[in-house]
């Protein structure tokens, strides 16, 4: 008998024209995520389309592989779509697209007066969140830059341990490395006399989960300490709950930069 809940969890994602929410399920042996708008849903395939399109609704579904499996909403952004509803096609979704492609065409599609959850319209008058506030409303982290001294060196860290990719890079006139973890990248550049300097600055002793650090979203935090430590991997904070029900582990990479992975609530 399985005593454990299954796991399910959701949050807001921003996009050019608008606000979405992004959801993510688990269980024994089994997952699904989407992203869900006022006009319809991106999401993997365990979603059918012969009953939406029954009843007119916009389903798109994106296909995932072994090596980057479809489990987070942030995972179907750079996922191609492999199936839409006549509804979604209606709205200029097709096969062959991104994840976010659609995500786009769903936002630009939803009417502003429609009656549904404010939250979904994406609208500062309408989202409570960001009702009254002030500035130019960034919409998310786009990435991280870490200055380092070895290349090689990071990238064993951040592709053969944490399991980023790594990503093209523009022609810059100095040495780097850009990786890719789901919507969001890691910087690296490599120590010459025109950067800042590499490393942490904040003293080893003083390295905790409580100062400067980069934090990544894993399944299991807990499950991948021994892992960590099977690959020597320093940890500065083992281990432990968060007060919202996450778990965290705090580790360095090889310049000394903190780096935490988190897992929800299970």
């Amino acid at each position: 008998m399985i005593d454990i809940l299954p796991r399910t969890t959701h949050r807001e994602l921003q996009f050019e024209n608008g606000t979405a929410i992004g959801m993510s399920h688990r269980w024994e042996k089994g997952q699904y995520c989407s992203i869900l708008t006022a006009a319809g849903i991106v999401g993997c395939g365990i979603y059918d389309l012969k009953t939406p399109a029954e009843f007119g609704q916009a389903i798109a579904i994106a296909k995932g592989t072994p090596a980057c499996p479809l489990t987070e909403p942030e995972d179907l952004l750079d996922a191609t779509i492999v199936g839409t509803t006549p509804k979604a096609e209606s709205l200029g979704i097709h096969a062959g697209m991104t994840g976010r492609e659609a995500v786009e065409l769903m936002l630009k599609a939803t009417p502003v007066g429609q009656d549904s959850d404010p939250v979904l319209k994406g609208g500062q008058d309408r989202n409570p969140i960001l009702r009254g506030a002030k500035g130019i409303h960034v919409k998310s982290i786009d990435h991280n830059t870490l200055v380092v001294k070895d290349l090689e060196a990071s990238r064993r860290f951040y592709v053969d341990v944490l399991g980023m990719r790594e990503v093209p890079r523009p022609a810059f006139s100095f040495a780097g490395l850009w990786f890719q973890a789901g919507v969001t990248q890691i910087h690296l550049i490599l120590e010459f006399p025109g950067s800042g300097p590499a490393g942490n600055l904040v003293p080893p002793e003083k390295r905790s989960a409580r100062t400067h650090h980069v934090a990544f979203l894993v399944d299991d935090a807990v499950a991948v300490v021994p892992r960590l430590k099977a690959q020597g991997v320093p940890i500065v904070a083992d281990v432990k709950p968060r007060p919202d029900g996450y778990m965290q582990v705090f580790v360095t990479d090889p310049d000394g930069h903190v780096i935490e992975l988190c897992s929800p609530p299970k």
